[in-house]
């Protein structure tokens, strides 16, 4: 893999944006700040629920950028005429996957850096080795999990159901904008099975909020089950080719 074919593919992703800006912006910049409207208008200058939303901020603007938007990539990628284009570039299957997570990436730069200089103003003391290690893991969550389901369901339009309904079930089986230290035990139980609750709790000690967890049984979780997620993709796309892209 060649960094110059990267940077062509990489490229070409991104121009192919240009048939979906409306979807773009209301992704990747309307979405995250009405979110942190919302965050500050909430939190009312308590610095502490503040640094509390703006992980869940974080978190949830991840999903929108690494998962919902990369997937819906992939799966698109499988449409006839969307082959038809990569045909014309002398890249891989996992060329293309590549240069789609680069594409993400670049977008969300944005939407994270504000949520990141926000937390910055607020925080007296950030432990940077660790927050880099609760956005790592939100990558190493998000990416395979959104390869695997490109892979699967191959169909933008089949796909959006379930990406709706998969934010909505983050939204509340992830403590985003609430503390885990103050729910109930059966629920909080609940809440620990996900393991994005655990890249919520790595996060929020990085800014001094404390749940009451064990930080490094969240990062063993969260590092297990992207495992787990990449195991599951390498599986499906064991023994055979999904497109010509692949048989290059």
């Amino acid at each position: 893999m060649g960094f110059s074919t990267l940077f062509k593919s990489t490229t070409f992703t991104l121009k192919m944006y240009r048939l979906y800006w409306p979807y773009l912006l209301s992704i990747s910049i309307m979405m995250p700040v009405t979110y942190l409207i919302i965050i500050l208008a909430i939190s009312q200058g308590d610095l502490e629920a503040l640094r509390v939303a703006l992980t869940g901020y974080i978190t949830i603007t991840g999903f929108n950028i690494l998962l919902y938007m990369l997937a819906t990539l992939i799966a698109n990628t499988f449409e006839e005429q969307v082959l038809e284009s990569y045909a014309l570039l002398p890249v891989s299957f996992w060329e293309i996957v590549i240069s789609q997570i680069l594409a993400q990436a670049l977008i969300g730069i944005i939407p994270l850096a504000v949520g990141l200089v926000v937390l910055k103003c607020i925080s007296s003391n950030i432990n940077i080795p660790l927050l880099i290690t609760g956005l790592t893991l939100e990558f190493a969550i998000y990416t395979p999990l959104a390869i695997l389901l490109g892979i699967s369901v191959r169909n933008r339009i089949r796909l959006d159901p379930l990406l709706v309904f998969l934010m909505m079930f983050i939204v509340i089986a992830t403590p985003s904008y609430y503390r885990l230290l103050y729910i109930g035990d059966i629920y909080k139980t609940l809440l620990l099975i996900n393991p994005l609750t655990h890249v919520v709790l790595v996060l929020r000690s990085a800014v001094g909020v404390y749940e009451g967890f064990p930080l490094v049984f969240s990062i063993i979780y969260s590092i297990l089950f992207s495992t787990l997620l990449c195991v599951l993709v390498l599986y499906k796309l064991r023994g055979g080719a999904f497109t010509v892209l692949e048989k290059r």
